[in-house]
């Protein structure tokens, strides 16, 4: 059996890399590979939080599969959302002319987001459910999944080394909207052929019990629309195609037009609706600025912003800043979605400002205003029992999530040694009639998105602005003689260290303190600098307890 030398990889197995979306939610991306040709399964994003200011995406880190150069045979998207399909735009500047494998809706919702970034290069291939196809050095087969958004794939992946089945993000709704469920037939036949390695959904591994019905939310938001006397404000993903339709028709019911507020609601709800997964006419939308003129009785809005975002529409609704509407007493507001961990406290935020805007909010842990689009405990027993793998990796998940499978997969019978917990950079081999074996790994690391910058801000940049928001900064300007003597009065300037209407007098000694230092140690450029950067640590630290960041600037008359 040989293994790989660093930088290299096996060359007598299938190797599967995983380059984001174990041990954290998001960022989804796996490779695998043979003889130099490649799959990915998905390419997402994963979004900042209070520990990346100024960030808006983070990335998968692909540069190990730059420096490889595999040939890639096939992108597959297993589905539409933005922790599978998000990162697309920015792969495709490292290999373009990728050729991208997705259902209808997921490439209408992939082409959307190409839009925006002009020159991006690759061809598209639109799949369904039961389709089989040759790709390069493999064998794809679709199979049909329920999730929370519509024309989710599972894709089974038959090469030299055996069967590899990747669910993607998947769940058992036995009555789903559009009454396309998870196939079972199809799965139970991949088990009978033989699946020799299940890269599985984890999500929701740690909750016991099956998730209820989509529909089960429909009957929620009819009596609320129906009870409510205002106008109504729903918040919730923009790709939840399905939850968008049942308040579209909770809406409609209780006679309301209907306003999309925020980009992405705007820009996916009509690319659902030309491809078939949403349905209304053009009678039942309203602009929003048409809705103002409304009687509340007959508003509905929906919009995003339900994982707290910023500058999100919700979030400025709770503030009382969003351009076109102010929450009012008599308002609504249903919250129909899931918190996303990590968020918590953002979206607490937007709950009570809300309250205080005078809305009734209404949100999962008093209604049932969500269900999850992953499956629970006992569904991942039967899909397990379904497909009967003989190795398993569970994937998409926080750690606690991907140990809590490995436990059901080995309930259901997988052997112990055939089940491996990994984490982002983690590799393993599949070897024929051998089963998996771990083998050496890659730094996996993330990228950082900052406008329109890629890849510039790294751990320091972001422990530099960390330390900007919690410290803040202080500007030290000084004009001297070619022989470092100061020709006049330092000038300060600070930016979130203090409130100067309360301590005006701060500034002028701060500046005397920097003249008093200069004078003593007159000198070069450098030295100018280290003094003001020495006597300013010590006179903040010193006066508030603070150590922020200090920028000398230093000009010479």
């Amino acid at each position: 059996m040989s293994e790989a030398q660093p930088g290299a990889l096996p060359t007598d197995g299938t190797v599967i890399s995983f380059y984001g979306g174990l041990g954290e939610i998001g960022a989804n991306m796996c490779s695998i590979e043979r003889d130099g040709h490649a799959i990915i399964v998905d390419i997402g994003v994963t979004f900042p939080d209070a520990t990346h200011p100024g960030v808006d995406l983070i990335l998968p880190n692909w540069e190990d599969l730059i420096q490889r150069a595999p040939t890639i045979d096939a992108v597959v998207l297993t589905h539409g959302h933005e922790d599978h399909i998000g990162a697309v735009p920015f792969f495709l500047r490292d290999f373009p002319g990728t050729k991208v494998y997705g259902s209808k809706l997921t490439l209408g919702l992939l082409n959307a987001k190409l839009d925006e970034h002009p020159g991006s290069q690759l061809e598209t291939y639109e799949v369904e459910a039961g389709e089989s196809l040759p790709v390069g050095h493999w064998d794809l087969e679709f199979v049909a999944v329920n999730h929370s958004i519509p024309d989710s794939l599972a894709v089974a992946i038959h090469g030299p080394d055996g069967t590899i089945v990747h669910t993607g993000d998947f769940r058992m709704d036995q009555t789903p909207i559009d009454n396309r469920t998870t196939d079972l037939p199809h799965l139970a036949q991949l088990g009978d052929q033989g699946v020799d390695l299940l890269l599985a959904d984890s999500t929701n591994a740690c909750r016991p019990g099956f998730v209820p019905s989509e529909r089960t939310v429909g009957a929620t938001l009819r009596r609320q629309f129906a009870s409510a006397h205002g106008r109504i404000i729903v918040t919730t993903f923009a790709s939840h195609i399905h939850r968008v339709q049942q308040v579209l028709d909770a809406a409609l019911e209780s006679g309301r037009k209907v306003a999309f507020v925020g980009r992405s609601m705007v820009r996916n709800l009509p690319i659902a609706r030309d491809l078939g997964y949403v349905h209304y006419e053009d009678t039942d939308v309203v602009d929003i600025e048409e809705a103002g003129k409304l009687p509340d009785r007959e508003v509905a809005v929906l919009c995003t912003g339900s994982q707290g975002e910023p500058f999100a529409a919700l979030s400025l609704m709770s503030a009382g800043t969003h351009r076109f509407i102010s929450v009012e007493d008599g308002d609504t507001v249903i919250m129909a979605c899931s918190q996303i961990p990590g968020n918590e406290a953002a979206i607490s935020k937007v709950i009570n400002g809300l309250y205080r805007q005078g809305a009734r909010v209404v949100y999962q842990s008093h209604e049932h205003v969500h269900v999850s689009g992953h499956s629970s405990a006992d569904e991942l027993l039967l899909f397990h029992n379904v497909v009967r793998p003989k190795a398993f990796v569970p994937v998409h998940g926080e750690y606690r999530h991907l140990v809590a499978h490995a436990d059901l997969a080995r309930q259901a019978g997988v052997p112990d040694e055939q089940v491996i917990v990994c984490a982002d950079g983690d590799r393993v081999v599949l070897r024929a009639g051998q089963g998996i074996t771990r083998t050496l790994g890659f730094a996996p690391g993330r990228t950082m998105v900052d406008g329109l910058s890629v890849g510039d801000v790294g751990p320091n940049v972001l422990r530099a602005r960390q330390r900007l928001s919690a410290e803040g900064v202080v500007i030290v300007a000084v004009r001297t003689d070619r022989d470092g003597n100061l020709v006049e009065r330092p000038e300060i300037m600070q930016q979130g260290l203090f409130f100067e209407d309360e301590h005006p007098e701060l500034i002028s000694r701060a500046e005397e303190v920097v003249a008093k230092a200069l004078e003593k140690r007159a000198g070069s450029r450098n030295v100018a600098e280290r003094t003001i950067h020495q006597t300013m640590a010590q006179f903040w630290r010193e006066i508030l307890g603070r150590k922020p960041v200090i920028v000398p600037v230093v000009m010479e008359a």
